[in-house]
């Protein structure tokens, strides 16, 4: 008969494993599920950033500079230029609440000429006279937002600002007129309450998963617990056997594992025992332990000063767009551009692209900058092969609901440039400049005289000569330059 106190030290090694078991599967889980929850609102934050950039800056591209020149005062509040860029602004803010994006303000800034460290509204979309901001107007949010800062660049601050009206995520974009001389700033805002509401949906998901999670952990620790106590006890039980002398004892375990093995043996050295009358037992205990080492990649010193580097400069333009713009209403344009340039910010983000500015409906990108990226070359073109190929499935999608069809351009280049905040004290932006830009750019605008998708320089192509499938179309001289260059198109499916 088995001691009491011995049943009571396996029930506690039994119950210790249990518990032992479900702490490690409630911390796994939590972390797992943390984890996860947290990068989801991250990714949600910033999806919310590129629509609120995407609509700034589309808005910003339609408005008429010169209009907005003649505003000055609340005197100019019921002018013709008044309403009229009003009534752009509203049907820009009406294109651009829909079931994935909703635009709550949209509406104008500018620097107030007496104090620089302020600005002023200039004219607010909204219908309602109780809400919407007059000409003149202080922005209070200004500082908070630090948008007084960018007001040259596209700009998002990352973060929600709270003020009277509610909490918000907002987007900036600069107007400049034809000389290229900054008016002022386009704000969309967008609630803080849609994005709650995408959490909010997923906190349920994460609570039943973790429910599950929790379940299977004490299920499955009891199980394993009961075996593997229940295997310990019948070895036990054996050993003691032998140990009082009964060499008939056999360790009958069908567990399939370490445990079986040791019955094994513990059998091979029972016969031997039964050979030679004297017992001999000797265990061994093997431990083995796997480190899960995880290497954090360090984040190298960001330079915004002016510098040359080598920088990989991609150009992409919706080609016929002028003609695209004739044919249909500017909101409609407005919605378009957007859901455009949606998708296509999110493959250049992807592949660690520095969205640099939009041209119209044109996008300037570099790889390289502002950190460097050993895979810049090989970056841009996987990002250019895919941004057709999301083109590719928005133009299906825009076919089935009426809407016209387009087709992209793209010109890839590898150069060096000079890369940072360039420009005076009075007005810097954070560009490259340089031959490579301007090859870049050129390359774009032979893809619709080649009839080609996608162009690469021959420095490009030397980088990533065999992880794409490319075709040479010979030496060319590009228009404004005197020296050919060989030009490359990637030849795949879609492209």
């Amino acid at each position: 008969m088995v001691p009491s106190r011995l049943l009571l030290g396996d029930m506690q090694y039994r119950t210790k494993l249990y518990f032992a078991l479900i702490g490690i599967a409630l911390v796994s889980s939590l972390s797992g599920f943390g984890i996860l929850f947290f990068e989801l609102k991250k990714f949600t934050l910033l999806d919310e950033q590129v629509k609120a950039i995407t609509v700034a800056a589309t808005t910003a591209s339609l408005l008429d500079a010169e209009l907005l020149k003649q505003l000055h005062g609340e005197a100019d509040q019921g002018g013709a230029a008044y309403q009229q860029i009003k009534a752009s602004l509203l049907k820009a803010r009406t294109a651009n609440r829909r079931h994935n994006i909703y635009i709550n303000y949209l509406y104008t800034l500018r620097p107030n000429p007496q104090n620089p460290q302020e600005l002023l509204f200039l004219v607010d979309a909204e219908e309602n006279p109780k809400l919407a901001s007059k000409i003149q107007d202080v922005d209070q949010n200004a500082y908070v937002s630090d948008v007084l800062m960018h007001l040259d660049e596209y700009y998002c601050p990352g973060k929600f600002i709270s003020d009277q009206w509610g909490t918000w995520l907002t987007g900036f974009a600069p107007i400049y007129d034809e000389e290229g001389n900054y008016v002022a700033t386009v704000g969309a805002d967008i609630s803080l309450d849609r994005y709650l509401s995408d959490l909010k949906k997923l906190l349920p998901i994460f609570f039943y998963g973790f429910a599950a999670a929790l379940l299977f952990a004490l299920g499955g620790a009891y199980l394993l617990a009961r075996q593997v106590t229940l295997s310990l006890k019948s070895l036990l039980d054996c050993v003691r056997e032998i140990g009082g002398g009964n060499l008939e004892c056999k360790a009958n375990l069908h567990t399939h594992d370490e445990f079986e093995e040791l019955g094994r043996e513990i059998n091979t050295m029972t016969e031997g025992l039964q050979e030679r009358e004297r017992l001999k037992l000797n265990f061994a205990r093997y431990v083995s332990h796997h480190v899960m080492e995880k290497i954090l990649r360090a984040e190298s010193s960001t330079k915004l000063e002016g510098e040359r580097r080598k920088i990989t400069v991609l150009f992409s333009d919706i080609r016929q767009f002028t003609h695209l713009s004739e044919e249909l209403p500017p909101e409609a344009v407005v919605a378009l551009l957007n859901e455009y340039f949606e998708v296509m910010l999110e493959v250049v983000f992807r592949y660690q692209g520095t969205l640099d500015k939009f041209i119209g409906d044109g996008i300037m990108v570099e790889f390289g900058a502002p950190l460097d990226d050993p895979l810049q070359e090989e970056h841009a073109v996987a990002a250019a092969i895919e941004m057709q190929s999301e083109l590719i499935k928005l133009v299906a999608k825009w076919k089935k609901e009426g809407k016209p069809e387009i087709a992209m351009g793209v010109g890839v280049h590898t150069g060096y440039a000079i890369v940072g905040n360039i420009g005076s004290e009075r007005r810097l932006e954070y560009t490259a400049i340089g031959d490579t830009v301007n090859v870049a750019a050129r390359l774009e605008q032979s893809t619709k005289l080649l009839k080609k998708k996608i162009l690469i320089s021959e420095t490009t192509h030397e980088a990533i000569r065999d992880r794409f499938a490319f075709k040479s179309l010979g030496p060319m001289v590009l228009a404004g330059r005197k020296e050919p260059i060989t030009v490359y198109y990637v030849d795949g499916e879609g492209v």
